[in-house]
């Protein structure tokens, strides 16, 4: 059972690093003569993307939960602390946002960036449905701590659990 784990864990990063690879390759060609450069966020959300509000509550719990999934699907391009310096946008030659600074997401309501992160944008891969919703609007609600909102307190009420990432805490007695 494990070396079958091993196996399949072996060809899923040999997978994704040759994906990863040819989008490398396609990104650092230049344009064709007469093309211009794609844009930086190619996509742009439609005003019904800007008023989808955010179903997760903006608390600790659920920028916790954004930060592990930060950590895992978005720091490789947009670094561990959000500053865009990721090792894989450095290879690319690409310059993801700056998230730490407030003025980044200033103007972005959430339901632009959760299209945004859907529908991928320049160089970055959508995430369509390859990443579950409530993951896509917790990394939101990362985002927005990383650039300096406070979050409100958890409270256990808060807690969904259908959610698979929620790790239910002990209450103190």
């Amino acid at each position: 059972m494990f070396r079958k784990y091993v196996s399949g864990l072996i060809l899923l990063v040999a997978g994704l690093t040759i994906g990863w690879a040819a989008l490398a390759a396609k990104a650092q060609q230049p344009p064709a003569p007469g093309q211009n450069a794609p844009a930086a966020h190619a996509y742009k959300p439609t005003p019904e993307d800007a008023a989808r509000p955010n179903p997760m509550k903006f608390t600790e719990n659920s920028v916790n939960r954004g930060k592990r999934v930060y950590s895992t699907q978005c720091a490789m391009c947009h670094g561990d602390t959000g500053t865009g310096n990721g090792d894989l946008a450095k290879d690319m030659n690409a310059t993801p946002p700056d998230f730490t600074n407030p003025a980044t997401l200033k103007d972005r309501t959430d339901g632009e960036l959760f299209a945004i992160i859907g529908a991928g944008s320049g160089v970055m891969p959508a995430q369509g449905d390859r990443m579950k919703d409530y993951h896509k609007w917790d990394a939101i609600n990362y985002l927005r701590f990383i650039s300096g909102r406070v979050p409100a307190k958890s409270t256990p009420d808060e807690f969904d659990p259908d959610h698979p990432t929620v790790v239910m805490q002990q209450q103190p007695k």
